[in-house]
């Protein structure tokens, strides 16, 4: 079920979407960024791993279509605190991390 659900939501937003599955529905608001455990998570088996990955930490997948044009997934952490998430996601070695509420890409 959650994974046809991300299937769905990953083709109504290719540019971008955060998405709870514990609650299933979109996250609007927070700073997200990706466990390095998932990295670099392309097309079905992509997503079939960081599903696996996100139920066992935080229910968050996030997905944006790369330079390729393909779907690409990861397990995401959310956040309220700015400097939480950038140190989070400079410690999963990420280039970038995205704060929801103002739509901006703070690069690593």
């Amino acid at each position: 079920m959650k994974y046809f659900t991300i299937k769905k939501v990953a083709s109504e937003n290719p540019q971008g979407f955060t998405f709870d599955i514990r609650c299933m529905r979109m996250v609007r608001s927070g700073k997200v960024a990706a466990y390095k455990a998932t990295q670099d998570s392309i097309g079905n088996e992509g997503l079939t791993r960081v599903l696996v990955h996100a139920m066992l930490h935080d229910g968050i997948v996030g997905g944006w279509l790369n330079a390729q044009g393909e779907m690409q997934y990861d397990s995401c952490r959310l956040f309220t605190d700015l400097d939480e998430c950038l140190q989070f996601g400079r410690e999963q070695e990420q280039l970038a991390i995205y704060d929801l509420d103002t739509e901006t890409q703070y690069d690593l």
